[in-house]
């Protein structure tokens, strides 16, 4: 007897009729009716049943791929050649010596003051003690940095006069931040006398201008 297959087997058992055909081959079926043993000629054939999903094959479950990890993307970070904190591509002062304080741009902070003496004097005014201040404390956050400090006169009197007049002007200054703990081999002074004004000789107002300290920090 030939192995029944699963369309006549699925129709025995539910009671349902076999319709059309799809070929002649028939195959014998042997069964108990539950009296006897008995036997059937059945004709093989496809059909659709009135139940389909009592005989439906049983298709395995979709795969479902586990989602792939998030990988977090680390910017590589940025050089800093000269290590004053501001990176490569900001630092419009690559090449800053080590040890000075720069600002956001990566340039060393400069201060530049212009101290103001009355006539014929070499005596600080307290009205520039803040000045002061401010250029000891500067110094100290950058220790590598020097005072460069110029007098200067009006035209009163003579040159050889004014030119010692604005060296005792400049020492005033050096020795206030000498005074304040700063190392005399970071500070520079000396003096141009009237060589070099930056205002009107012919005005009291513009000669008070000319009567001046500058410094710049280097």
């Amino acid at each position: 007897m030939k192995q029944m297959t699963r369309s006549v087997v699925c129709a025995l058992v539910l009671g349902i009729g076999l319709n059309g055909y799809a070929q002649s081959e028939q195959t014998t079926v042997s069964y108990f009716n539950g009296k006897e043993n008995k036997t059937m000629n059945v004709q093989a054939t496809q059909f659709a049943p009135a139940h389909p999903a009592a005989c439906a094959e049983k298709k395995p479950a979709p795969i479902v791929e586990a989602p792939k990890p998030v990988v977090a993307i680390i910017p590589k970070a940025e050089g800093d050649a000269d290590k004053d904190g501001v990176v490569d591509t900001l630092d419009k002062c690559p090449n800053t010596p080590h040890g000075y304080k720069v600002d956001p741009t990566g340039c060393p902070v400069s201060v530049t003051l212009h101290i103001n003496f009355a006539f014929n004097s070499s005596v600080i005014p307290p009205s520039n003690y803040g000045d002061v201040t401010k250029l000891t404390r500067v110094m100290n956050e950058n220790p590598p940095a020097r005072a460069i400090i110029v007098g200067h006169t009006d035209y009163t009197g003579t040159d050889e006069y004014n030119q010692k007049l604005s060296e005792r002007r400049s020492k005033a200054l050096a020795d206030k931040l000498i005074a304040n703990g700063i190392d005399p081999k970071r500070i520079s002074a000396s003096g141009k006398g009237e060589k070099e004004p930056i205002a009107t000789n012919a005005t009291s107002a513009g000669r008070a201008q000319n009567r001046r300290i500058e410094v710049e920090l280097q």
